[in-house]
């Protein structure tokens, strides 16, 4: 269930973020072997589920047949504890499970710091990162491309076995960082332009000046200044 709308066209570079763009690209187009997995991190509302899916978007347009399939580590835990719920039926729905990751062109995992779930228990926990273990290892060796969004750098996620963790370390790691006044200038000018909205720039230059976290809260603004433009009926000053 990738989001269209989330493409390499839409995604906004600057100094922040551009070497992550640039190298999650060369996945995209299948010539970054030495990125693999490629690991991207930041905090949230930085673009790292965009990337994620601008890849996928990518991969399959340049090559249709491929498969490829994106999904947060929260999905991921419950299909695999879904799958071993029922005892007399567990076996041929973990295969089938499998059969579903490990058959996939490139795997896209988001927010991989959840892996485990809060809901789970101690030990389908440890069940659950094994699984990944394996799929991992799997996906690994037969060379196809995996690609994993974290908010903390690989070394600092909790919970991970050693054994996980060199593996992440063995391809490429990348951050993204809030982006700076004219990245976010550029950013809001792209939003207006795609929802269709004529905004001065004395206002996209304002709203950028007070919103400097994160892209979301960059989002949020301009979404209530237009809001009640339109609902007062009045042009956005």
């Amino acid at each position: 269930h990738l989001n269209k709308n989330a493409t390499f066209d839409t995604f906004v570079p600057g100094d922040s973020n551009r070497f992550a763009r640039t190298v999650a690209l060369a996945v995209a187009e299948g010539s970054g072997q030495d990125f693999n997995p490629l690991c991207i991190y930041g905090g949230s509302g930085l673009g790292k589920t965009h990337l994620l899916n601008a890849i996928g978007n990518y991969a399959l347009v340049k090559d249709p047949t491929l498969k490829v399939r994106y999904v947060t580590s929260e999905e991921f835990t419950n299909e695999f504890i879904d799958a071993l719920q029922n005892p007399s039926q567990s076996q041929g729905r973990i295969a089938e499970f499998n059969r579903r990751y490990r058959q996939v062109d490139v795997l896209l995992i988001d927010d991989i710091q959840f892996l485990g779930g809060k809901e789970a228990t101690l030990e389908q926990f440890f069940h659950t990162l094994e699984q990944f273990f394996h799929t991992f290892n799997s996906l690994y060796q037969a060379s196809k491309r995996i690609v994993i969004a974290s908010d903390v750098a690989p070394k600092n996620l909790k919970g991970f076995e050693a054994r996980l963790i060199s593996r992440f370390d063995a391809g490429l790691t990348v951050d993204v960082k809030p982006p700076d006044l004219e990245t976010r200038i550029a950013i809001l000018r792209m939003m207006s332009g795609m929802n269709g909205v004529t905004i001065p720039n004395d206002v996209l230059d304002l709203i950028a000046e007070r919103f400097t976290e994160n892209i979301r809260e960059l989002e949020g603004a301009l979404t209530r200044v237009t809001a009640v433009a339109s609902l007062s009926n009045q042009p956005v000053t």
